[in-house]
């Protein structure tokens, strides 16, 4: 399968979130399969599975790695030679078994700038003027791509067993023309391969040289495995290859670490920590990024959370006054007591309590007759009257 075959699936998707005005939403990371990032690396290990190799994504440089692995491709999470513990497991992995291949691509490129350009030439006519301007925009935002290149390590393999840079201070730029073996047959016009940090020569073979200057080459150690180095990744993310004029350099990457075989074990190795017992702590910008795949879930965490908050929280203003119980007034009791009574359907037995309790109401209470009988005259003149006589006055 050729190459254009492979970037068919990738295509539709990149143009339809440009020419929609999602460039914000373009993904950029550097180096990874996964995904369908500008700068990733998912074409080029499909083209190593169509030719029948086995591919896996490893993130850590572990002793199973150092076993399975006949061919190891690194995209550098950074611009020059490979950390210093990186580089002696490499050695170590080369040493081990004769034949082994290494491609080593420097992260000295962005394709962003490249892909809205591609964009532009492919606008339709009749493009909204608006939406123009927000694509060139975006391509001048992305030229100063080389002002953000992450931080090399501290600690560097040694020049003389791997390799070293040349760093400029120009901005990158397109190579007028191209030498070396894999230049035969190459437009440098229309490949316009980028330029920026280049490849010091010592003893290594140069395979590609833009505008003079070395940016692919190899050397074979003493027990016949091989290392190729390229000063940037131009010609092999998946963005870059989008130009037809790049896709015979990818080949000819494959063809150099599969040496024409079939049936190899080709290990990608991602991410910046990829040595020692524990991955490294990942940058606020990563978790930040991973944190926006899950925005919609988040929101409809935040609401439900807001509403369980709001749900229980204290409420403000005048207190309402409770209910009276009745307390001060004394028919409450048999107002109460009538309407359990009434609750019960038994007429009967509410009488029989009603007359009960008038009875012991009224018990003691003498009556009106008995205390006339017994009173006398003189008793009943001088006795106050229990409720006072209402006066004539009024």
């Amino acid at each position: 399968m050729t190459l254009g075959a492979t970037l068919r699936a990738l295509l539709p998707t990149l143009f339809v979130l440009a020419l929609a005005g999602c460039g914000s939403e373009l993904e950029t990371d550097y180096g990874y399969t996964r995904g369908k990032s500008l700068n990733g690396t998912g074409v080029l290990a499909e083209l190593f599975r169509k030719q029948g190799h086995e591919i896996r994504a490893a993130v850590r440089l572990t002793d199973e790695l150092e076993e399975w692995a006949d061919v190891i491709v690194r995209f550098a999470p950074y611009p020059g030679p490979p950390a210093l513990e990186e580089a002696d497991w490499y050695a170590r992995w080369l040493d081990h078994e004769a034949g082994r291949r290494l491609v080593y691509v420097v992260h000295d490129y962005d394709a962003e700038p490249d892909f809205w350009t591609e964009v532009l030439s492919r606008l339709p006519q009749g493009t909204p003027a608006r939406e123009r301007e927000r694509v060139e925009r975006r391509q001048q935002d992305a030229r100063h791509w080389s002002d953000h290149l992450p931080t090399p390590p501290k600690e560097i393999a040694d020049a003389t067993n791997w390799f070293s840079i040349t760093r400029t201070t120009k901005p990158p730029s397109a190579c007028k023309t191209l030498e070396g073996p894999w230049a035969d047959g190459i437009d440098a016009k229309n490949t316009a391969i980028t330029r920026h940090d280049t490849l010091k020569v010592d003893s290594e073979t140069v395979l590609l040289k833009g505008d003079g200057e070395a940016l692919v080459m190899e050397w074979t150690r003493y027990n016949g495995s091989r290392v190729l180095v390229a000063a940037n990744g131009s010609f092999l993310v998946n963005a870059a290859l989008l130009n037809k004029a790049r896709r015979p350099l990818a080949d000819g990457t494959i063809a150099w670490a599969t040496d024409e075989g079939e049936g190899l074990s080709v290990a990608f190795v991602e991410g910046r920590f990829v040595t020692g017992e524990a991955a490294g702590m990942p940058s606020i910008w990563s978790m930040l990024r991973r944190l926006w795949e899950f925005r919609w879930i988040a929101f409809q965490m935040l609401l439900l959370g807001l509403a369980v908050c709001l749900a229980r929280a204290a409420r403000l203003g005048r207190p309402r006054s409770e209910p009276s119980a009745g307390t001060d007034r004394p028919v409450a009791h048999p107002e109460a007591l009538g309407a359990l009574l009434a609750r019960t359907r038994q007429a009967g037995d509410a009488r029989a309590i009603l007359e009960a309790y008038r009875r012991w109401r009224f018990s003691n209470r003498p009556s009106f007759e008995t205390a006339s009988a017994t009173e006398t005259p003189a008793t009943a003149a001088t006795r106050k009257p229990k409720f006072p006589r209402p006066s004539r006055e009024l």
